[in-house]
C-alpha cells in the first residue's frame, strides 16, 4: 500500500498541540487545572519564563515574557502527577516572527512548562491567514520532466506583523518553505524583501493588509502616499496535481486552495511525497 508522509511536518512548529505519552491529553480535565485539547496559541496571564532565550552580545539569555504575550504551543506532554492525577506540560515559542528577530531566538526542545489555566489562556488568531505561505499562480505546476513541482515566488504574514516575500530563486533553495502550507519556527527563512505591516482587517473570506512601503515582488495597491494594501481573498476552490515518480519508489501529490491577491492568482497548498 502506498504510504504517504509529509516530510515538512517538523517545520510546522506551533500550529497544533500534540499529545505525547501513554496518558491521553484530555485526561488533564480531571482536575481542571490544565488546558487541554488542541491549543495552537495562548496568551500569558503573568510575566514568566517559558523556555525562550535571546542572543545578545553573542550570548543567549533567558527571556522573561511579559503578561499578555502571544505564544505558539509546539507540543504538550501529559503524565502522572504522582497523586493519581494528570499533569500537562508544554513547549512554547514566539511562533513565526520576522526574520531579524527570529534569528536571535532559541527555544527549548522539550515540553517542560506547566500548561496551567492560571498562567495561560487559549486564543484564536484574529487574522487566520498569518503564517500561511501564498504562492504565485493558479496552482502548482510540474517541472519539465514532471518529477517535482516547479518553484514559484511567494510570501507570508508573520505573527508580529511583517510581510516577508521570497523570490522564485529563494523558494527553490528551501523545500520546506516551498512545499509547506505554513511557515514554521524550526527553520528561519531569510526573505528576499520584507515590510512592517500597519493594519490587518478580516471580513468574511477577505483579509486586507496595509503597509507604508511598496514591497518588491508583490502586486502592491497604492492607496495614497505611504499607504499600500494587499487584499487577499479565499476563492474557496481547490486543485491538485499528480507528479510522476522519480524512480519506482517515490511519487507526489500537490494540492491547494485558490486565492487572489489584489486580483492576481495565488494559491495556498502543500506537496505530499509518498513511497
Amino acid at each position: 500500500m502506498n504510504r504517504r508522509k509529509q516530510w515538512w511536518l517538523a517545520a510546522v512548529v506551533g500550529l497544533a498541540v500534540t499529545g505525547i505519552g501513554a496518558t491521553p491529553a484530555n485526561a488533564a480535565t480531571t482536575s481542571g487545572k490544565y488546558l487541554s485539547g488542541n491549543v495552537g496559541y495562548v496568551r500569558t496571564k503573568n510575566a514568566m519564563y517559558v523556555g525562550i532565550s535571546k542572543k545578545t552580545n553573542g550570548k543567549y539569555k533567558q527571556v522573561k515574557v511579559k503578561k499578555n504575550t502571544l505564544l505558539a504551543v509546539g507540543s504538550t506532554l501529559s503524565s502522572d502527577d504522582g497523586n493519581g492525577g494528570v499533569k500537562t506540560t508544554a513547549l512554547f515559542t514566539y511562533g513565526v516572527v520576522n526574520y531579524k528577530r527570529a534569528k536571535t531566538l532559541k527555544y527549548k526542545n522539550m515540553a517542560t512548562i506547566p500548561f496551567t489555566k492560571a498562567n495561560f489562556k487559549r486564543v484564536s488568531l484574529k487574522a487566520p491567514i498569518r503564517t500561511q505561505i501564498f504562492l504565485a499562480g493558479k496552482g502548482y505546476t510540474a517541472n519539465s520532466t514532471n518529477t517535482k513541482a516547479a518553484p514559484t515566488a511567494g510570501f507570508y504574514l508573520t505573527l508580529d506583523n511583517y510581510l516577508q516575500y521570497y523570490s522564485k530563486a529563494a523558494m527553490a533553495k528551501d523545500r520546506y518553505l516551498f512545499g509547506s502550507r505554513w511557515a514554521g519556527t524550526t527553520n528561519v527563512y531569510k526573505p528576499t524583501s520584507s515590510v512592517k505591516v500597519s493594519k490587518v482587517t478580516v471580513k468574511g473570506n477577505t483579509t486586507k493588509v496595509d503597509y507604508n512601503k511598496a514591497l518588491q515582488g508583490l502586486p502592491n495597491q497604492k492607496l495614497s502616499k505611504n499607504h499600500y494594501r494587499l487584499t487577499i481573498t479565499n476563492q474557496q476552490t481547490t486543485g491538485s496535481l499528480g507528479i510522476l515518480p522519480v524512480d519506482d519508489t517515490f511519487d507526489a501529490i500537490a494540492s491547494w486552495t485558490n486565492y487572489t491577491v489584489n486580483g492576481k492568482a495565488y494559491h495556498f497548498g502543500e506537496i505530499e511525497y509518498g513511497n
